[in-house]
């Protein structure tokens, strides 16, 4: 198998995605499919589950020639460190061979003479990790908004409480949070300032999430211009990153799914 991201832009959005899984788990598998790459992992909670998608035309060169699904299972913090050690301008090569399946080959090169080409070889692990179904719900709402400001309010919200209580309606979309010790802080949303806004007929809802979970969602802010959310009571809320689309019309994407906190009237 031999995987190149050659463009820079996207080089550097690869590096990033896997920057901050080492916030929500310790070890991963990688799944390199005939079309494409992909990743589900949970957290070692079970809160959040984490999936990336990247289409084989996502890459500058996928070539994958073996007969079934390539697994690499490595850890997170080491895969982590190569990365963060590759320069800015440099391109990466992934390669894996099947008749030595003991380590994965990262090379990072650049045709800048004053970086200096390097290459890792790192272990691999056998991870038992069953990959999850995750069914196709009907949301009751959904809303695109920036994802750097979306990252600010979490963040300002985290001050004042370790819940963030939602509440949509077809007017507005107010995010909260409240500790006895440091008060209270409500963010409005209106609907005209989002790029993109549905919500079910004269529908509403409330619901709760960890801040610190979607302060580690959050991380990710800087992959992608805005992010979408979206809701259903007693469900998941779903948030994606689009990393862009491809020429046969396939997306690039990370999607996060978190569990809505359960309150002590809901029990």
């Amino acid at each position: 198998m031999n995987i190149s991201i050659q463009q820079i832009q996207k080089a550097e959005c690869f590096a990033s995605i896997f920057q901050h899984i080492k916030s929500f788990t310790e070890n991963i598998n990688i799944l390199f499919e005939k079309d494409r790459m992909y990743m589900q992992t949970m957290d070692g909670a079970r809160v959040s589950i984490i999936e990336i998608i990247l289409p084989a035309e996502w890459f500058d060169v996928y070539e994958h020639k073996s007969a079934t699904t390539i697994t690499v299972g490595i850890n997170a913090t080491i895969l982590f460190k190569i990365l963060n050690s590759r320069e800015k301008t440099q391109s990466i090569n992934i390669v894996y061979d099947v008749n030595d399946g003991d380590h994965l080959s990262i090379h990072f090169t650049s045709e800048n003479k004053d970086e200096f080409d390097k290459r890792f070889e790192v272990p691999l692990m056998d991870i038992d990790m069953e990959l999850l179904g995750i069914p196709e719900i009907e949301h009751q709402a959904e809303f695109t908004v920036s994802s750097y400001h979306f990252s600010t309010i979490v963040n300002q919200l985290q001050m004042f409480g370790d819940t963030m209580d939602v509440s949509c309606s077809e007017e507005k979309i107010m995010l909260s949070s409240h500790s006895q010790d440091h008060g209270k802080m409500f963010v409005e949303i209106k609907i005209d300032d989002l790029s993109s806004f549905i919500i079910d007929e004269n529908g509403s809802m409330n619901l709760s999430f960890s801040l610190n979970y979607l302060h580690n969602i959050c991380l990710y802010n800087k992959i992608a211009k805005e992010i979408e959310l979206k809701l259903a009571a007693n469900y998941p809320i779903q948030i994606i990153y689009d990393l862009g689309e491809t020429l046969s019309g396939e997306k690039a994407q990370i999607k996060f799914y978190l569990a809505p906190k359960i309150s002590d009237e809901d029990e």
